[in-house]
């Protein structure tokens, strides 16, 4: 399912009549009128540096592992554990460069985003490599909708 559009998800929510429809609707323009940040992709530390998914992280998540485990590695996980749960974003996100990530929708069409000095860009190319769109993003509301939120954000 793709991303509603902020007209989109408005009107389905006032149109529900719930006492948490006005809420929902204020909550999503706030998030969809912001500028996109690189950590609302992939986890970043609160200065905006990129986190590598630290060493046998599925065992932190898991709680598989024993107590006396190394104080750094258990506040590396749960660093990291916090940047993931800020992540807005659904997908895989791959760093190919320093400030270009590519997201994968589907075996035919790759999403690259630049983010360089509070500028987002965004490029669509298909599998082949032809390149057929070029976009500077204001905001989350002018992401391509192929770019989907994570369940639970809205």
């Amino acid at each position: 399912m793709m991303r509603p559009t902020l007209h989109e998800y408005n009107l389905k929510k006032l149109s529900d009549l719930d006492c948490t429809a006005i809420s929902d609707v204020l909550n999503f323009t706030k998030i969809t009128n912001r500028a996109p940040e690189l950590g609302d992709f992939v986890p970043c530390d609160e200065n905006g540096n990129v986190l590598e998914e630290p060493k046998n992280y599925d065992k932190w998540l898991s709680e598989d592992y024993y107590t006396e485990v190394e104080t750094t590695w258990i506040r590396n996980c749960s660093r990291y554990q916090a940047a993931q749960s800020r992540t807005i974003f659904k997908g895989e996100w791959d760093a190919t460069h320093e400030q270009y990530y590519t997201f994968v929708i589907d075996r035919s069409l790759r999403i690259r985003i630049t983010f360089c000095d509070d500028q987002c860009d965004v490029s669509t190319w298909d599998i082949d490599g032809d390149f057929f769109e070029d976009l500077e993003i204001h905001r989350i509301e002018d992401l391509p909708r192929e770019i989907e939120f994570k369940e639970g954000v809205i």
